[in-house]
């Protein structure tokens, strides 16, 4: 009765190993980005350009520029998902006038990372409610790593 019940056990946490290895393969850790305008991330502002985009530790993600002058480590605290597959894995930006300010990150199509308004993009935010506007989105798309 114990080798049958050791057995079972075992041939259920050798599963469990596997589909937490596949479910791991699955998901990216980074991706390649090209944002074609100015941008701020976080505290940070940063200049259009070709930058890559990882998970680090919980909740935090670092945007480096392809060049590596500019390495910027972001917070994300939020977790949200989707169940658009077909947005696919992407950047989100809030637009206010000229100003963009990265507000989502998507490395998986269903799963992202909110960040919190910054200081800057809270005042630009109140600014535009004086004139009765409302941000408009703007979604670039992720190249795979």
């Amino acid at each position: 009765m114990k080798t049958k019940g050791t057995m079972i056990i075992t041939a259920v946490g050798f599963f469990l190993m596997l589909a937490i290895v596949r479910v791991s393969a699955q998901a990216p850790t980074a991706a390649q980005v090209n944002i074609p305008f100015d941008f701020s991330a976080g505290n940070s502002a940063l200049k259009a350009g070709t930058y890559t985009i990882a998970r680090t530790t919980g909740s935090i993600l670092k945007l480096r520029s392809a060049d590596g002058e500019k390495t910027v480590l972001i917070n994300a605290p939020l977790t949200i998902g989707s169940r658009d597959f077909k947005a696919g894995e992407r950047l989100v930006f809030n637009r206010y006038g000229k100003e963009y300010f990265l507000t989502q990150v998507w490395l998986t199509a269903d799963a992202g990372r909110q960040l919190l308004p910054s200081k800057a993009e809270m005042e630009t935010s109140r600014g535009l409610a004086k004139l009765k506007g409302e941000p408009k989105r703007v979604e670039i798309a992720l190249r795979g790593r």
